[in-house]
Formats: C-alpha cells, structure tokens, sequence
C-alpha cells in the first residue's frame, strides 16, 4: 500500500492505493493518530484506489471517526471505489462518507490572537472581575518533619481550586498516613497516596456528592476562569513561557491557572511517604534520605499525554511558592492522562475536565519542577497546544 497526505487549508487529504487490510489496517492507523496528535482534526480518506476493505480496516476507519467526533473534528472518507463503497454500505459506515465539507459552524470561530516566544494562542472571554482570593494551609517546614495542628476537613464545590500536599477522604485520621500530590478544581479532586498505593484516586462531584479532603500543606480558594488561551506550540512551550505569558495576559502580579495540555514531557516529583510518618528526628528532605521521601523524574515523563495543570504563578516569592524561571515563582501540579486530543476553538472547563476523568485512566498527579541548571539540570515540563483558563489571584500568607 502506498500513503501519501497533501494539506488544502485547514483540511489534511490522505490517500492511500491499496488494500485495506489486515497487514496494513495497523500503518493506516498510526499514520491517522499521527496526524491528529500533529494537530489535524479535519481529515478527508481518500480511497479511490483501494480494491479492498478488510474488517481490521473498517474498525480503524470507525475508530477516527469517533476520535474526531468527539472533539468536533471531522473524518471523511472521500472518492471511495465502488468495491469501497459497497463494503462501507454494507457494514452500516456509508455515513463517513461524503463529499462536500460542512461549513464553518460557531464553534470554529476565532479568538483574539496573541503570540509569546514559542508559541501562538486565540483569546476567548474576558478576566474576571473578581480576583481569585487565596487562602494558605499549613508551612513548608511540615514538610521537614515538623508537627502541624489539626486539620479541617474542606469540600471541593463547583469552582474550587486548589493543590498542595493532601488526601480524600472523611476522617483526619484515615487520610494522614495517605497525603500526597493533590489538586481540586471544577468539582473534581485528584491525588496521589503515598501509602503505598500504585495508583492515584479522585472524586468527581455527581448528584449530591462533592468531593472532600484534607489540605494540611497548600493553597485553596473559589472562583471562576473566563479567560481562556487556547495555545498551539511551534515546536515545544515550556511551563515558564506558559506562566509568564498568563501573567502578561491578566495584567496581574499573581495569576491562578488550569489547563488542558498534549504534553511533550513534565518534569516533577512526588511524595513517597506521607509527612506524618517522620519521626522528630528525622529530617525528610535532608540527603540522602529524601530519596526515601520523594520520588523524582530524572529526565521528562509522560510523554505525547494529555495533562490536567492546576497552579498558581507570581512575581514575588511566597512561602508556598518556588522559583520557576525568569524570576517567577509558582506552584503547580499536573494529574496526566493517556494521549487524547482536545477539541479546538472555546471549550469550557467543567466538561472538559469532567471528561478526562470519567475515563477512569489517571495515570499520575505531580509536582511540577524547574531545574535550570545548565549542565545537569532536568529542564522544565514541556507542551505541544492545549486550553488555559487564567484568572487573577490574591494571595494570603501562611499562619499556622
């Protein structure tokens, strides 16, 4: 079989003169999540050379159809051969196949453009009025072994957002030897349990149930996103880049953000233990018994996936913040998923956060890290396009 792919617009044609069967069924399909991973989401199959359509090929064919549908893209297979056509009649697919383009609908709709160094975005919606207000939980020193007081249990309503070191679950008691990476937004609350566990765990609000918690160490608040940059990286954009262009576009010293990304690769940590288990002697984060206490990503993890970013960014430095680059500071987890493409243009955040969970495939949730360092630095968690929601953010300082 031959392959061959020529771009008209926005529009990728992809030919193929062959038999589409069982032998070739598996480089169709790579060559078709190519290009959706490449940022292709409306792709016309022709097949106006191909004498033969397999069932392998027909289920490749369906599998694009549903992948595009379900972000509003379209797949289309065009000029089919009669021998073609007759198979995708007969196996009830003659809907995949048209010949005309449907036209621009509202959801296609531009946003305002703006640039930064890596990267271009479309604009959609307006800050909110209101700032995000902050409230922190806990010090940093927890972390080094030191004792805190008791902690209360918080719930993870519509429009919360937070992130830090913390655990589901009803009773204090239950969930302490569990704390790790957390976050909360949009009604959904993810976290890493450091008991062991392989898997992380959330809770998604259904019904009546909103998620619950502990938050000994981190920051939490309320409020909407109505600022959404779409991004589309040339090449790769780092998590600095993305900071420092959130806080350009809110016109704000401090910025809370979340966002939907294909991911190139992140660079983080988690907890392997819970806090609570050190001892008062024992230093945590002291070498080299952090290797015991933390787990790290030597080189990017994670690759070509899709990532859930819930932080928060800064011009001046906080007690719950760390330096990012170029003089930012920030704190910001990412709960990452297998690869699925984000549907393009405004995309609003509860659904789509709602979706990627209702999967049930959480892979991981993280701390992200900068490491600079010139020679034997990890670098930064990098990005290939996604959807970030911005709002401006008020912060308070720790006091317990």
């Amino acid at each position: 079989m031959e392959i061959s792919q020529t771009k008209s617009d926005d529009i990728l044609v992809i030919a193929l003169a062959g038999r589409l069967d069982a032998n070739w069924c598996g480089h169709v399909e790579n060559t078709l999540l190519g290009a959706v991973r490449s940022g292709e989401h409306r792709i016309h199959l022709d097949l106006s050379a191909v004498p033969y359509i397999s069932s392998a090929g027909l289920r490749v064919l369906l599998s694009a159809y549903k992948q595009l549908a379900a972000i509003k893209g379209r797949f289309m297979v065009i000029n089919p051969s009669s021998a073609a056509r007759t198979v995708l009649d007969l196996a009830g697919l003659g809907m995949i196949v048209s010949e005309v383009e449907p036209e621009v609908t509202a959801d296609d709709v531009h946003g305002r453009e703006a640039r930064s160094a890596h990267a271009r975005y479309e604009i959609f919606g307006e800050l909110s009025k209101s700032p995000l207000k902050l409230a922190s939980h806990g010090k940093s020193t927890w972390l080094s072994g030191h004792s805190i007081a008791t902690t209360p249990k918080l719930t993870f309503g519509p429009q919360a957002f937070a992130l830090g070191v913390g655990a589901l679950g009803s009773e204090e008691s239950d969930s302490a030897a569990r704390y790790g990476e957390f976050l909360a937004v949009a009604g959904t609350a993810a976290f890493q349990p450091s008991d062991g566990s392989s898997r992380p765990d959330f809770v998604l609000s259904e019904g009546s149930l909103v998620p619950e918690g502990f938050l000994p160490l981190g920051l939490s608040g309320e409020g909407t996103f109505d600022l959404l940059a779409r991004f589309e990286a040339e090449g790769t954009v780092g998590l600095t880049e993305l900071a420092k262009t959130a806080l350009s576009f809110a016109e704000a010293p401090t910025v809370a953000i979340v966002a939907l990304a294909e991911t190139s690769g992140l660079i983080g940590a988690s907890l392997r233990k819970s806090p609570t288990a050190a001892s008062s002697t024992e230093e945590p984060l002291g070498f080299p018994q952090i290797r015991d206490w933390l787990s790290f990503t030597t080189e990017r993890a994670y690759r070509d996936t899709t990532s859930l970013l819930v932080g928060v960014v800064s011009q001046s430095p906080h007690p719950l913040l760390r330096p990012l680059g170029e003089g930012l500071y920030g704190h910001v987890h990412a709960a990452n998923f297998p690869y699925r493409p984000l549907q393009k243009g405004r995309i609003e955040l509860t659904p789509s956060v709602a979706a990627l969970f209702e999967a049930h495939n959480l892979q991981a949730v993280l701390h992200l890290l900068s490491d600079s360092r010139e020679f034997s630095g990890s670098g930064e968690s990098e990005f290939l396009r996604g959807a970030l929601w911005i709002s401006p953010a008020l912060l308070d300082h720790p006091t317990s």
